[in-house]
């Protein structure tokens, strides 16, 4: 892959992703520096919205923490889109060696989720919808049930809110205790809050952590610091309360 930024010189890691995430030196007139490389895999990528949602970001001065857009080009007919490298480390990686301060990250871990919020959201356009966050028809019987309550007590989605789109622990960097980088911005624009609310409290396979009510309510309360929420449904029948 040609860029103006210089020449791939040596893969370092491959990162599970819904696209190809790669790290790697690239050198220019002897000087090296480590970069991040994303490749199209998912067929609902969209790299040129996340390299216009972080410019405007950076811009606009609404975050330090999302990582500088280097270059976007085609290869083969696939977007790449290289970053700037942020030093840090995930949740999953923090509490493998020390989840003695637990409670505290995931406070801060909720509370960084409506510090984005917080972006005006008038500067971006809508926020992509995943086929995930939608109710789809399925044949499987064992299933259907569920459909059809879900169907029945759909939240309706008010977009008035900035929002990552896919906030979790995976696109999250810890350093010294503190969140020093949030990463992928492909499907952020404006959007419904409550749903990225929902989606970073989803457990994630192999996960040790958000495995149990305590561990949600302390992200909740790290949020609820910044702004509000709505937790009930349409319908007013069920709310957190009911935990």
């Amino acid at each position: 892959i040609n860029t103006k930024l210089g020449r791939i010189t040596k893969i370092i890691n491959y990162y599970p992703a819904g696209n190809d995430v790669i790290e790697c030196v690239i050198e220019n007139n002897n000087e090296k520096r480590n970069v991040v490389l994303k490749i199209e895999r998912s067929r609902v990528s969209d790299f040129v919205q996340e390299k216009e949602n972080i410019n405007i970001i950076q811009k606009n001065k609404n975050n330090k923490k999302v990582p500088k857009v280097l270059n976007l080009k085609k290869h083969k007919n696939k977007n790449c889109l290289f970053l700037e490298k942020r030093t840090g480390n995930k949740l999953s990686e923090i509490f493998k060696k020390d989840n003695s301060k637990k409670e505290e990250y995931l406070y801060k871990y909720g509370k960084e989720l409506a510090i984005i919020h917080k972006i005006p959201k008038d500067l971006f356009k809508n926020s992509y919808q995943r086929d995930i966050n939608s109710i789809v028809k399925t044949e499987i019987k064992e299933l259907q049930p569920y459909v059809r309550y879900l169907s029945k007590n759909y939240i309706e989605a008010n977009k008035d809110t900035f929002i990552h789109g896919d906030f979790h622990y995976g696109n999250i960097l810890w350093y010294k205790g503190k969140v020093s980088t949030v990463l992928d911005f492909e499907y952020s624009g404006k959007g419904f809050k409550e749903q990225d609310i929902a989606w970073a409290t989803v457990l994630r396979p192999g996960q040790k952590f958000m495995d149990n009510v305590n561990d949600i309510k302390v992200f909740l309360s790290g949020y609820k610091e910044e702004l509000s929420f709505n937790f009930n449904n349409k319908t007013g029948k069920y709310s957190w309360n009911n935990y």
